[in-house]
């Protein structure tokens, strides 16, 4: 009777393959890595330069901006109070989103087309930038013991769509005031949508995090805006910062880029582009403001 010999690895060959198959996926890991991310930020500029579209959308419809924000608290003219909010929450009906925009909020007897009406429990796709980490992919971030909100990571430039506070603090943009030209105008950017840091000197309590239809000064943090608290060269966006711990880097008031090639942004002009890190801040600013006559070059 013949003996069929089995064969079978050594320990020494299944030692080898599995380091092979380490090698391989250490290899293959940054490119998938790599190709996540060129996703993401194709994504990201996709959302930006709809939001640009969508503002162009609701400037032709209305004559004016969405403007940044619309103050709540500020609440002494008729007609703007009621309609408090963000550009985001004006430009609802053209990314479509119009049943969103359609919802009122009570107020005694009134029903109010405003920010309250949509604030919370409501996630919008195109708010939510796949590059940021801080940026629940739902759009809804749960702040214990308060709500679960809607938030972004976008922000609006207050400087270049304008604000209305009160009758007599107000800025209604419109296409033709931006005379530095609306492609080197700066209406959408990246910025970090839940930063869990400490508290802010003379902000209110942390966690800070953008809420996409806000409109409050009293609550100036939760505005899904940039270049409003802190202006000129010193808005300039924050770079890669840290958004959770003890040590976290993130502002709430100023932009900020989620890789470390530069920030995302969409223009006046409907069009988005990527921002060098290196961009001087005297450079940054002058694209914020839309009527200095600031020359933007080299940026």
């Amino acid at each position: 009777m013949t003996r069929v010999r089995r064969t079978a690895f050594t320990l020494i060959e299944l030692l080898v393959v599995i380091a092979i198959i380490a090698i391989l996926i250490g290899l293959l890991l940054p490119a998938v890595q790599k190709v996540r991310e060129a996703a993401a930020r194709s994504q990201s500029m996709n959302n930006i330069k709809q939001m640009a579209l969508a503002t162009h959308g609701y400037h032709d419809a209305n004559g004016y901006l969405p403007p940044a924000f619309v103050d709540w608290d500020g609440g002494n003219d008729p007609v703007w109070w009621k309609r408090a909010g963000s550009s985001h929450y004006f430009i609802l009906s053209y990314v479509e989103q119009d049943p969103l925009a359609k919802k009122t909020h009570a107020y005694g007897s009134e029903q109010l087309y405003d920010f309250w009406a949509v604030y919370t429990n409501n996630g919008v796709k195109t708010f939510v930038n796949p590059s940021d980490p801080s940026n629940p992919s739902n759009g809804l971030f749960v702040d214990s013991g308060w709500n679960t909100y809607g938030v972004t990571g976008y922000a609006a430039n207050y400087q270049g769509l304008g604000y209305y506070m009160t009758k007599a603090s107000n800025r209604v943009m419109r296409m033709t005031g931006i005379t530095d030209g609306t492609s080197n105008t700066v209406f959408y950017a990246e910025k970090v949508a839940v930063c869990q840091r400490a508290t802010l000197s003379g902000s209110p309590a942390a966690p800070y995090y953008s809420i996409w239809a806000y409109g409050r000064t009293s609550w100036k943090e939760w505005n899904p805006v940039f270049a409003y608290q802190i202006t000129g060269a010193a808005s300039k966006f924050q770079v890669t910062p840290t958004f959770t711990g003890t040590s976290a880097t993130c502002d709430p008031r100023l932009a900020s880029a989620p890789r470390s090639a530069g920030i995302l942004i969409g223009l006046g002009d409907g069009s988005g582009r990527l921002v060098s890190a290196s961009v001087d801040p005297s450079v940054w600013w002058a694209a914020c403001t839309p009527d200095q006559n600031e020359v933007t070059a080299n940026w």
